[in-house]
């Protein structure tokens, strides 16, 4: 999955580095450049000549402030987000110049990783951001597979864990086209991808209720729920029988009160005739 280009300006250097070190943490963003002024980013982008996806600004900056910044630089980003100290000092100021999002110093990861889930759901479509992103993504929780010490899983794979019995996890984004079907293990979503060998591999987990990934995932044609634990990318569908559908090698039961969906997402993918 290819990372997003940003650019980071805060005319105080720790700042900017804190900024950028969280960034970098999370592995989604490539910082394309780290500027303590409005102007030397604005020199940046006069000879880059390209688009970034973020530009994260700072507000109260000797030169030029945030509010300035975003009418001269608004055209080289998809998205313009304020980084300040002042957040709710700020938030209408914000709001007047259509900013499309505030974060408040020190950027903390979770508030990072909710502001792009917003961003991504805020334009899915847009021509701007076409050239970026070409697939919604999911953010998971990727166990670290190169961990010693790991809880065996009746149920599924193996959970690795931390030494201090913690589950050791890192943010990773997932293209709901990467996902071949999701299934509700005790606590804990298992989003599974097929490799061309077809088998089978975990993408990641997430600790949420299946009801959260009917709001995100009914709404996808691709998508279909075929019981209380199990959903399934019309995609990786390879044959479909009265009681079940089989998704690459593994076949998975269809509840009766699903059936009707199943086949009407079927038609709508016009997949049911390739079987």
């Amino acid at each position: 999955m290819s990372k997003f280009p940003v650019v980071i300006i805060d005319d105080l250097y720790g700042a900017l580095e804190d900024t950028a070190a969280v960034l970098e943490e999370l592995g989604l963003f490539q910082i394309k450049g780290k500027f303590t002024s409005v102007r030397d980013a604005e020199v940046y982008f006069l000879h880059a000549d390209e688009k970034v996806y973020i530009i994260f600004c700072d507000i109260e900056m000797p030169d030029c402030s945030g509010l300035d910044a975003i009418k001269r630089l608004r055209n080289y980003c998809s998205h313009f987000v304020f980084v300040t100290g002042f957040a709710n000092k700020y938030a209408l100021d914000g709001y007047k110049v259509h900013v499309d999002g505030l974060l408040s110093k020190p950027v903390e990861a979770d508030e990072l990783l909710d502001l792009l889930k917003h961003l991504e759901r805020k334009s899915p479509g847009s021509s701007a951001d076409r050239d970026l992103k070409t697939e919604l993504m999911i953010f998971l929780d990727f166990v670290d597979p190169k961990s010693e010490l790991h809880l065996a899983r009746k149920n599924g794979p193996p959970m690795r864990k931390h030494p201090e019995n913690k589950r050791v996890y890192e943010k990773v984004p997932v293209a709901l086209a990467e996902i071949a079907y999701l299934d509700k293990i005790h606590n804990y979503i298992h989003f599974f991808g097929l490799r061309p060998n077809n088998q089978f591999f975990l993408l990641g987990v997430l600790n949420k209720r299946m009801i959260d990934m009917d709001d995100l995932l009914q709404q996808d044609p691709r998508f279909v729920r075929v019981d209380q634990s199990v959903f399934i990318n019309l995609n990786y569908v390879r044959k479909v029988t009265l009681v079940g559908v089989k998704v690459g090698p593994k076949f998975l039961t269809v509840s009766k009160s699903r059936a009707d969906e199943l086949k009407r997402k079927l038609k709508m993918m016009d997949i049911s005739h390739k079987l």
